[in-house]
């Protein structure tokens, strides 16, 4: 083991990185709407939160020194800390407390990751690479599943059944034709472009760190095969928020890179960053009509845009009846909005495309300041050191992240999603520590 990894800790926690994207889990219960069934209604366990907590128990076991943190790194892991509680004690003013406290569960594991990330001992080049390994089995059969039309279902593995055919997949349309997207092995092809596109990030900041022992010729063809293969599998899932924050990721890297001046480029990145989020959240309420004609104009594509509508429309009577401090209660949004709307059809209750605005509904103010300090504490710490090449990887890996979250609600509502989260953050926060 110690050949290739430089201490339990790291083996533990590359093998969960590793087994990330596998959705396996047990389902122990389940809130319906209307006696039918909705995805959001479900309280499960997953097998890699499972699995996150016995490699944190054997890593103490194993490795005495692996809960070292250093003391910089004390602001993030003490506001994640807080943000925790403050949702958990809206779960007392909850629609649904039982339900809410389930879904704080998840929500805890993933603030346990980010705290793993960031151990001392914990080797950000190994997590890396086993992030960027973990999507090679998804994408094989995310090309099959594009390429075959469907892929079967398989309980062990977290795996659905797919089908071009059938009503409620995700598809492409080209000339006329159904064509799957690509899932992988995530419940959606938006989840599995967000992973691809921090992915990308990873994948050039695991290859610089190992730039060195490969040889400059070798290097760049094997970081230029990654990156074709990585951003392949980002076409065939058909995600454009995943598209979007790459390309806003991209911009910000060569935009701090660019200037010279240390103090500039950390204004730069703070006044980019708020741009890029100004026009994202203006973006997810207005630009309808440039969304219909990026989107193709498809039957299926304007339906998914008027469903989105809808539930921007509905959002504001919604959150009239919620209570401002500690909102309905985390995971309970999709139940509340059709307590609140009865009669539509199960399916048609949705949590609205915009994980902030989810995150206000479901935990208050005091619920989303809690969470918007703690990713800004992260982000602060990443600013802080620029120009650290690895920093900017890891800036990069923050704006895919925060793109996705103003056109996708899955950040917020899936155990992936607040993963994925937890991952980005902890690199944001370890990327560049030797600058």
């Amino acid at each position: 083991m110690k050949r290739w990894f430089p201490n339990w800790t790291t083996f533990l926690l590359s093998i969960v990185a590793f087994l990330l994207p596998w959705q396996t889990r047990w389902m122990y219960a389940e809130a319906t709407i209307a006696g039918a069934h909705t995805e959001f209604g479900v309280m499960s366990v997953y097998g890699v939160e499972a699995l996150l907590l016995l490699a944190l128990i054997g890593g103490r076991l194993l490795d005495k020194k692996s809960w070292m943190v250093s003391q910089r790194y004390h602001l993030p892991i003490r506001l994640g800390a807080i943000a925790l509680i403050a949702i958990t004690l809206g779960t007392a003013f909850a629609d649904r407390s039982l339900f809410s406290l389930t879904m704080t569960v998840h929500l805890a594991l993933a603030y346990l990751l980010f705290v793993a990330v960031v151990y001392d001992r914990v080797s950000v080049k190994h997590l890396l690479f086993a992030f960027v390994a973990s999507l090679i089995a998804p994408m094989l059969l995310g090309a099959a599943q594009v390429f075959g039309g469907s892929s079967p279902a398989c309980s062990w593995l977290g795996l659905a059944a797919r089908d071009a055919a059938q009503l409620g997949d995700a598809i492409f349309t080209v000339d006329g034709q159904r064509v799957l997207r690509a899932y992988g092995s995530f419940p959606h092809p938006n989840v599995f472009g967000g992973f691809l596109g921090v992915g990308l990030f990873a994948w050039w900041g695991a290859m610089a760190s190992v730039k060195r022992s490969f040889g400059q010729q070798k290097h760049l063809i094997v970081t230029s095969v990654g990156t074709v293969v990585l951003l392949g599998g980002l076409v065939m899932t058909g995600s454009r928020s995943a598209f979007l924050g790459v390309l806003v990721g991209l911009v910000g890297v060569f935009l701090v890179k660019s200037i010279s001046n240390i103090a500039l480029a950390r204004s730069a990145a703070l006044v980019f960053g708020v741009t890029a989020v100004a026009g994202s959240l203006i973006g997810s309420f207005y630009l309808t009509d440039l969304a219909s004609s990026i989107r193709g104009g498809g039957v299926n594509e304007e339906r998914s845009l008027l469903e989105r509508v809808a539930l921007y429309e509905d959002f504001v009577p919604f959150m009239v009846a919620t209570n401002p401090v500690f909102g309905h209660g985390i995971g309970a949004y999709v139940l509340s909005y059709a307590d609140s709307q009865p009669g539509k059809n199960a399916f048609d209750y949705q949590p609205i495309h915009n994980a902030p605005l989810l995150v206000l509904a479901e935990s208050g103010v005091l619920g989303l300041g809690a969470f918007l300090l703690w990713i800004a504490s992260a982000a602060w710490t990443n600013i802080r050191r620029f120009p650290h090449r690895d920093a900017l990887y890891a800036l990069g890996m923050g704006n895919v992240v925060v793109m996705i979250a103003f056109f996708d609600h899955y950040l917020w509502s899936s155990w992936a999603g607040l993963a994925l989260i937890a991952f980005v953050l902890g690199m944001m926060v370890r990327m560049g520590e030797d600058s």
